[in-house]
C-alpha cells in the first residue's frame, strides 16, 4: 500500500472524518547547500520521495497530531505553545508559531503525517 493511502487511512481510522490531502515534494540542491536563505545561488530540484499531511480544521484552537512512521500522537493549543521533549511536534509548532507572528489567524487543526524520504 503506498504511503499516501496509509497516511489517509489512518487519519480516516483515528479522526473518524475524511482529510485533505496535501503533498510535499522532498528535494536536493544540486548546488548552494544553506545558501538559499543568505542571499546566494541555489539549484534546488524535487524528488520523487515525499511527505504528505491528512488534515482536517478544527472549531478550537487545538490541535491534534499523528507522526505516521513513528506511530506517535501529540496535542497542543495554538495559544500554548510550548517546547515537546519528544522534539518532532516543536517542528509543527514551530510553523504554527511563526504563521502567528506573521498575523495570520490559525485554527486548531487534526493532522497525520508521513513520508518515504528517509
Amino acid at each position: 500500500m503506498s504511503i499516501v493511502i496509509s497516511v489517509e487511512n489512518k487519519f480516516i481510522e483515528f479522526f473518524n472524518e475524511e482529510p485533505l490531502l496535501v503533498r510535499s515534494p522532498g528535494r536536493v540542491n544540486l548546488i548552494g547547500e544553506h545558501t538559499d536563505y543568505n542571499n546566494g545561488f541555489v539549484l534546488p530540484a524535487a524528488i520523487d520521495k515525499a511527505i504528505f499531511f491528512a488534515m482536517s480544521p478544527r472549531k478550537d484552537e487545538k490541535c491534534i497530531v499523528h507522526a505516521f512512521d513513528m506511530n506517535d500522537d501529540f496535542e497542543f493549543e495554538i495559544s500554548h505553545l510550548k517546547f515537546s521533549e519528544k522534539e518532532w511536534p516543536n517542528y509543527l509548532m514551530g510553523v504554527v508559531d511563526q504563521l502567528n507572528k506573521e498575523g495570520y489567524e490559525i485554527k486548531g487543526f487534526n493532522c497525520v503525517f508521513g513520508g518515504d524520504i528517509q
